[in-house]
């Protein structure tokens, strides 16, 4: 599996990933219900209820008496208000369902960079453990041979008994090293699974390609330029836009409310009469309606002062957060630089590894040199050959921790 399949995978499979998906879906619904205030209100009622008998008494509650009522009531009444001005906060609502949308899908982008990053950590780990497991089965092996060696050459009287149980002892560390290894790639095997919603018993190799292995040096300048468009940076930035928009929210409540107004209403039997006439009565009206409440210019003076302190605050948290992205990026960046020093310095000691190892097996074939002296050498050439390996990952490590932190993935 290479690096773009892990990510693509983390995508279209991972689940936070998904309820992050959710969430931008969501926020799409309510921009959509906070544009619908703008439709008129229109209400219906309809109802049968049943009238008694009224009571007329004197002006001093005496001599009461019965005056018949008709008994059954009917209401049905169709009422329309469209608003035409409401100080602005129809339109600041909807501003801010949209910002919540980009927010939202700002927080996507952050959780998917998120667990793309730890699945690479994983991924990576995975890659130098599986190399260290064949450096442990390559030493186990000349180990057992060197034994066997140690063993015939001790019945010959070649070599003492102690240095048999000397390697036996090695090989039993070996041993137990490479079940911890091993242990460490089962577990990071089964995290990738996890992450990547993959069935259990899949085995994944990791493998670097090419363009993984010849990264470019972009220089910290084009980091640091970059980063400027970091989500999270992003976040902030429509953070403070929905805080300003939350003061012109606010603002609108002192503000007055006007909309047109219309209605039908059937009412039976009619009693603003006497006496009562047992008929419906049918009123219909248009009109403008005016509301304000006043009460608003002295009980949201203080979440309008809030608001303030909000988007004031706002900005000393982007402040904050870029700064603290220009120090991660030039810590990463120096990491990245030193550690394709590493790779070079790891591919001459390859080379020097694997000439010591060439002239040790010629003169073990010639009989001039100790099968010791072969596995020291062949442990010295697994050696260089993991530690090469080990610093090319560290340099896709921190190439890609340079992009996660400016939000390039």
């Amino acid at each position: 599996m290479t690096i773009d399949e892990l990510f693509r995978r983390v995508e279209q499979s991972n689940v936070e990933v998904k309820a992050a998906q959710k969430d931008v879906n969501i926020s799409r619904q309510l921009e959509k219900n906070a544009r619908a205030k703008r439709l008129p209100d229109i209400g219906l009622e309809a109802g049968v209820n049943y009238l008694g008998d009224a009571t007329i008494l004197e002006r001093d509650f005496s001599n009461p008496t019965r005056s018949a009522m008709p008994h059954l009531g009917n209401l049905i009444s169709l009422s329309l208000y469209q608003p035409l001005y409401s100080g602005g906060e129809i339109t600041a609502g909807i501003q801010k369902t949209r910002y919540q949308t980009q927010m939202a899908s700002t927080d996507l982008k952050i959780v998917t960079d998120n667990i793309k990053m730890e699945v690479l950590d994983c991924y990576l780990s995975l890659l130098k453990n599986r190399n260290l497991l064949s450096v442990y089965d390559e030493n186990i092996k000349l180990t057992k041979q060197l034994i066997e060696e140690m063993k015939v050459r001790s019945e010959q009287g070649l070599a003492l008994a102690n240095d048999v149980t000397r390697y036996e002892l090695t090989l039993s560390n070996l041993t137990y090293d490479r079940s911890t290894v091993a242990n460490a790639v089962e577990h990071l095997n089964y995290s990738l699974l996890v992450y990547l919603g993959l069935d259990e018993g899949t085995m994944i190799e990791p493998w670097l390609g090419t363009d993984e292995m010849n990264l470019p040096d972009l220089g910290a300048s084009h980091w640091r330029q970059e980063a400027e468009m970091s989500p999270k940076l992003k976040r902030l930035d429509l953070a403070y836009s929905q805080a300003k928009t939350e003061e012109k929210i606010v603002r609108s409540r002192m503000m007055p409310m006007i909309g047109l107004t219309a209605g039908n209403s059937l009412e039976g039997p009619i009693t603003n009469c006497t006496p009562v006439k047992n008929n419906n009565i049918n009123t219909w009206w248009v009109g403008v309606k005016l509301s304000m409440n006043l009460s608003a210019f002295y009980k949201d003076n203080t979440s309008l002062n809030a608001a303030r302190m909000q988007t004031a605050k706002l900005v000393d948290n982007r402040q904050a957060e870029k700064e603290t992205i220009d120090r991660k990026v030039d810590q990463m960046y120096k990491y990245y630089t030193e550690a394709c020093r590493q790779v070079e310095t790891q591919k001459k000691n390859v080379e020097l590894a694997n000439e010591n190892y060439r002239i040790v097996e010629q003169r073990y074939s010639a009989d001039l040199s100790l099968l010791t002296d072969m596995l020291d050498a062949s442990t010295s050439k697994l050696d260089a050959e993991v530690r090469l390996v080990n610093a090319r990952v560290n340099v896709v490590y921190y190439y890609y921790q340079l992009k996660y932190i400016s939000g390039n993935f």
